[in-house]
């Protein structure tokens, strides 16, 4: 089978008829330099999706001329009898040519789709009632970042690369407990958390990084000269009582702790990663009708490089990195989540939307969760009408929702 695709800014639109059905050949037809610069993103997607099958070919149009274009499809046709158009992507005027090329030469067994990306739709475009087999498959994270050009780094190649969480029942009720300790009081959690965060940069730590222990007169000097005051006399206490940390010492001298286990220590030197697994946790709960997984990839603290190359620190090259809270795949919709334990302004909603954008390009879905959401800057009227004019839906107040209420708004909204 040979495929032949329109190029489209957006790359899921040239990439869909090879990713569903593996022909022998796809033919993109459109600007060549701009295909060109996308040949390496598109042939890294093929190998991402274990497609060693489906070979590349691109010819290039003037693509403000009709009669340019209809030559170019009338040479495909000819050297690809029963060539099947995919009419996904492209523009109105491609959409005239192939209406012309296909009037005049049907005979030689053209066909002619469209997906509708959203629900993996296939549309008969050739008045025969038939359409190309294949169920569409559903995408991974990973595969979408690649397509898109990206790639996520991992922990192992960065120490803030994305971490492999393995959520066993011993980690997920520790996530339950601490996220019953987050909601009775978000924003002293958060305050505690960022101290203790702050806390790491002096304190010494036992061989295995689990045991810690600080100066409190060097403690009260740092945070004095940043006009901030100690306070750890808050949930620790707690914290300890639930298991989370096996030891815990505060005296006038000195603040030690140990925590449970490595998982449970990054949960609690980040205030936001509780929300964040708390959200992968309901994502990842949620079905459809027929009891099918609703997402069927879903990724929490996504660190992902632009260019698709990760560089070591000592080299020059400086990369453009960002980290997105979440990202949940609906067949081939990536959902782009940013989870917020706190006061949070405006700039969040930038940077959630240039990632989706980067990433998701026109299909991407882009949702912010949070627990005081708006409440710096301008306000929060401000706040969610600026957020409603970039299209990103508002899940506010999550600490106050039941886990079965969590479920059904996050269900509504993505």
């Amino acid at each position: 089978m040979v495929i032949v695709e329109f190029f489209d800014r957006t790359p899921i639109e040239n990439m869909i008829g090879a990713f569903a059905n593996r022909p022998e050949r796809v033919v993109l037809v459109g600007d060549c330099k701009k295909m060109q610069q996308q040949d390496n993103n598109y042939r890294r997607f093929l190998a991402a999706t274990g497609n060693d099958v489906t070979q590349l070919e691109y010819r290039g149009v003037k693509v403000h001329q009709l009669h340019e274009i209809v030559r170019v499809l009338e040479g495909v046709v000819q050297d690809y009898p029963g060539c099947c158009f995919d009419l996904t992507g492209g523009d109105d005027l491609t959409m005239v040519a192939i209406g012309v090329v296909y009037e005049r030469h049907r005979e030689q067994g053209i066909e002619m789709h469209q997906y509708n990306i959203r629900t993996g739709t296939v549309y008969d475009c050739d008045l025969d009632g038939d359409v190309v087999d294949g169920q569409i498959p559903d995408m991974t994270v990973e595969q979408n970042v690649i397509l898109h050009g990206g790639c996520i780094v991992s922990a192992d190649q960065r120490e803030s690369g994305t971490f492999q969480w393995v959520f066993d029942e011993d980690f997920v009720h520790d996530i339950e407990t601490m996220w019953r300790i987050s909601s009775a009081n978000p924003g002293g959690w958060n305050h505690q958390l960022s101290m203790l965060d702050e806390m790491q940069k002096f304190a010494s730590f036992s061989e295995d990084g689990l045991g810690m222990r600080a100066s409190i007169p060097a403690a009260e000097r740092y945070f004095r000269a940043r006009h901030l005051k100690l306070n750890l006399k808050g949930i620790f206490y707690r914290l300890e009582r639930e298991g989370l940390l096996t030891t815990l010492e505060n005296d006038d001298v000195h603040f030690s702790l140990r925590f449970r286990n490595e998982q449970v220590k990054r949960c609690l030197t980040k205030a936001g990663t509780i929300l964040e697994l708390k959200t992968y946790l309901i994502a990842a709960s949620l079905t459809e009708k027929d009891g099918s997984a609703r997402y069927n990839d879903v990724m929490t603290g996504v660190f992902i490089d632009w260019d698709g190359v990760v560089h070591e620190k000592s080299e020059s090259a400086v990369d453009t990195e960002n980290e997105i809270d979440l990202v949940l795949m609906r067949g081939l919709v990536p959902v782009f989540v940013s989870c917020k334990n706190g006061a949070v302004g405006e700039e969040e909603l930038y940077k959630l939307h240039t990632v989706a954008s980067r990433f998701g390009g026109a299909y991407a879905r882009k949702l912010l969760i949070g627990t005081t959401l708006g409440k710096s800057g301008r306000g929060k009227q401000y706040f969610l009408q600026r957020a409603k004019d970039m299209k990103i839906q508002v899940l506010d107040e999550v600490h106050t929702l039941s886990d079965e209420q969590f479920r059904k708004k996050l269900k509504a909204f993505a």
